[in-house]
């Protein structure tokens, strides 16, 4: 905790600071362990004065979640700069994969049921359109993308769920290899559905 006087401190406090502490108690504790107590403790501030910058437990919880996938959105677009198609979602996998492995419990609020629905869809606009532009260039139509990007979603998140969770521990060691053949089963149904549905368009 920072060695400001609490005068200071509680002078700097707005409602961006009180997002990002509550964040870095997200990181250590875990998002279920937040609680306006532990923030306030997190800040040095009686819990009434947090109201003064955030509305709630669910506001802090739901900026949380927003900022996460806005987070996840920058790196996608990042990752998908310069690559197409199959070769794109590969990358994009792997960077989804690695956010949840370097912010494991932003991640799992990330993924829960979103709070703030609005907010929530407005920020994953980034993270939405890099993953739409490689499953347009992998060939899949337009009437597909949405089926195809929870597909995908649906996969690598479930992977992931398992690694963090440690159900892999002592199973096996080599988990690229598990990951691998998720992400081919994954991009093989999108690119096999896509050709299905060229071969068979509807009337």
């Amino acid at each position: 905790m920072t060695d400001l006087p609490v005068r200071e401190r509680r002078r700097k406090l707005d409602h961006e600071s009180v997002i990002v502490a509550a964040e870095g108690l997200v990181d250590r504790n875990g998002y279920d362990e937040l609680t306006m107590t532990s923030l306030a403790l997190e800040v040095d501030v009686r819990v009434s004065s947090l109201y003064n910058h955030v509305t709630s437990l669910d506001d802090v919880r739901a900026a949380i979640q927003t900022r996460a996938m806005r987070g996840l959105g920058q790196i996608l677009r990042t990752a998908a700069m310069g690559r197409t198609g199959v070769e794109g979602v590969h990358a994009l996998a792997a960077a989804f994969i690695e956010f949840a492995r370097a912010t494991p419990q932003r991640y799992i609020a990330m993924t829960r049921t979103p709070i703030d629905r609005h907010a929530y869809l407005e920020a994953s606009a980034d993270a939405a359109e890099a993953l739409a532009v490689m499953i347009r260039t992998a060939g899949v139509p337009d009437r597909l993308l949405l089926q195809t990007q929870l597909a995908l979603f649906s996969a690598i998140h479930g992977y992931v769920s398992l690694e963090l969770t440690g159900f892999f521990v002592g199973v096996t060691d080599d988990l690229d290899a598990v990951l691998a053949q998720v992400l081919r089963g994954a991009v093989s149904s999108a690119v096999l559905t896509a050709s299905d549905a060229a071969a068979n368009p509807r009337p």
